[in-house]
């Protein structure tokens, strides 16, 4: 069966929108151990009209507003987190799916010192990308994607939450110089 390009989209929204839940559940346990606030900016998106009975909507992005990392903000001392959440179904995540803009914001914080990096779901596997490594990937492998054996070093717990700031080997982030700028 081909399904269409519009029933592709719909599956990837509702896929995404469960990721970013999975991480936002993790955000709360994190706020709950006094070990991080951190919050899903909202997307430059509104409802302009919505059928109460069908609960069809339409909507649309606001132009003058780009879409910032999903992601920001403080870590128990003070550092400051900026990511963006990004899941594929297929072996490998692309380069590409960042925008310029998000590229450009994730630079500016990184840059400034703060931890960034890109929240990565590759199937039903989790990583946490330091943006240093990302921003790099083009230079070092020659290519425009991760794959999930390069991204091992990477890979978080997950419990039902993406537990983004705990690495499976046990490490901490705050801990782990690779999400800093040097």
């Amino acid at each position: 069966m081909t399904r269409t390009r519009s029933e592709i989209n719909t599956k990837n929204n509702a896929q995404g929108k469960i990721f970013e839940n999975q991480i936002a559940a993790a955000c709360l346990g994190y706020l709950y151990e006094g070990r991080a606030c951190i919050d899903k900016i909202p997307e430059p998106f509104g409802v302009s009209k919505k059928d109460q009975q069908t609960g069809m909507f339409k909507g649309r992005f606001f132009g003058n507003k780009k879409a910032q990392p999903d992601f920001q903000g403080t870590l128990k001392g003070g550092k400051s987190i900026i990511f963006e959440a990004k899941t594929t179904t297929k072996d490998k995540i692309s380069l590409k799916v960042l925008s310029s803009y998000q590229e450009t914001l994730l630079e500016k914080h990184y840059h400034l010192g703060a931890i960034t990096a890109v929240c990565v779901g590759i199937s039903n596997d989790f990583y946490f990308v330091p943006y240093a490594l990302w921003r790099l990937c083009k230079d070092q492998w020659d290519r425009k994607y991760f794959t999930k054996a390069d991204l091992k070093k990477y890979k978080v717990r997950f419990n039902g939450a993406v537990n983004f700031l705990d690495l499976e080997n046990g490490q901490k982030i705050e801990n782990v110089i690779e999400y800093v700028k040097g």
